[in-house]
């Protein structure tokens, strides 16, 4: 499971006026308790692993054994190189419980290919960007089939995918086709999740800087028209900190989970923080999944973070009516060097927030 770094560019500049402080008083340590599951008729519990386990493999496979007691019934991680769906497949046999379902995200070698091709992706305007896009993701064909062989079921829940290389280099005409394409896919049953990521604002320097969300939904709405039976594999996914550092606010992931609610899309949401100030992380409004604020000692380095208990139930309180697949966290540790007990209380103590606002909250799952 390797981690890849996923910002096109981090901003440096952008100013707000929301800052968040922890007034929360310091509370005895958790760490040893288990996290709770939010129970039958809920959304899957989601934890974005690669991004939070350390890099070597002795410590990921710490790490992922230490996720035993935590709840986590889906892990996210990054789509495949090309050519890999057999030694992927063999890691999961070898490093995740029967029970635990995948996600993949496109996002990490998307931002890759970015880097040294700006017009990569499934909304290039250029052909060939788009085939090479398109030939990246093929992949999960072979990989979903040998999951489910390995199995005896379905194992991955949802394919990520995601709109680059937004305007200028895409058209919203080249995403649509791309996305009718995948959608004709044998992937074993799994969803195909729009992830949303901050879009290309003007004057205001971008993480990702993709299209807006509301063309993204206009073209999934689409094709929910014209496509018989693609509503229940179609959907959007809101990552809370990449809407929190478009909107350059803790609103903006709110109104975002909102339409896509409305909308009839919203399948998933990840809570990852964001912060408006400089923080253990980096500059203000970089994409590198902060964790969330709380009276959790784990939690002490993202003090900072705007998001905490209260954004993640008024967020969810947006989601009512949306059937979720699945709702987590996204969230990375400091310093960069923690230790695997470290990593593993950030995620105890992140997920505890999620389930909390689950369990008193009227979201449903798929």
């Amino acid at each position: 499971m390797t981690r890849q770094t996923s910002s096109r560019a981090e901003s440096s500049s952008g100013t707000s006026s929301e800052t968040h402080e922890s007034t929360e008083s310091t509370a005895p340590s958790s760490s040893a308790a288990e996290v709770v599951p939010p129970g039958l008729g809920r959304p899957r519990l989601l934890l974005g692993a690669y991004a939070l386990a350390p890099g070597d493999p002795a410590g990921e496979a710490a790490f992922l054994a230490g996720l035993d007691g935590l709840g986590v019934q889906a892990l996210e991680m990054p789509s495949p190189a090309p050519g890999t769906a057999a030694e992927t497949a063999r890691w999961v046999r070898a490093h995740l419980p029967e029970h635990v379902d995948l996600v993949v995200t496109a996002v990490p070698r998307t931002m890759q290919r970015l880097a040294s091709d700006p017009g990569y992706g499934l909304s290039s305007a250029d052909l060939v960007q788009r085939r090479a896009a398109l030939d990246d993701l093929a992949v999960l064909r072979d990989l979903a089939l040998r999951l489910a062989d390995d199995a005896g079921r379905a194992r991955l829940a949802a394919v990520e995918l995601h709109s680059a290389p937004g305007p200028g280099l895409g058209t919203l005409t080249a995403f649509r086709e791309s996305l009718d394409e995948v959608l004709a896919w044998d992937l074993g049953g799994a969803h195909l999740l729009v992830e949303h990521c901050d879009a290309l604002v003007e004057g205001q320097p971008p993480a990702k800087g993709f299209w807006p969300l509301h063309e993204e939904i206009a073209v999934l709405q689409a094709i929910v028209d014209d496509v018989p039976g693609s509503a229940s594999r179609l959907g959007v996914s809101i990552n809370w900190g990449r809407s929190a550092i478009e909107g350059r606010s803790a609103r903006t992931p709110v109104e975002h989970v909102r339409a896509a609610a409305e909308a009839g899309l919203l399948r998933a949401v990840v809570f990852s923080g964001a912060a408006a100030s400089q923080t253990p992380w980096g500059l203000a409004w970089g994409d590198q999944h902060i964790a969330p604020r709380g009276s959790d000692p784990a939690l002490e380095a993202s003090s900072r973070s705007l998001l905490g208990a209260d954004e993640i139930v008024e967020t969810l309180e947006a989601a009512r009516g949306a059937t979720l697949e699945a709702v987590g966290i996204k969230v990375t540790a400091r310093p960069d060097g923690a230790d695997v007990e470290t990593r593993l209380a950030v995620a105890r103590a992140s997920l505890r927030l999620v389930c909390e606002a689950l369990r008193g909250g009227s979201v449903h799952g798929g």
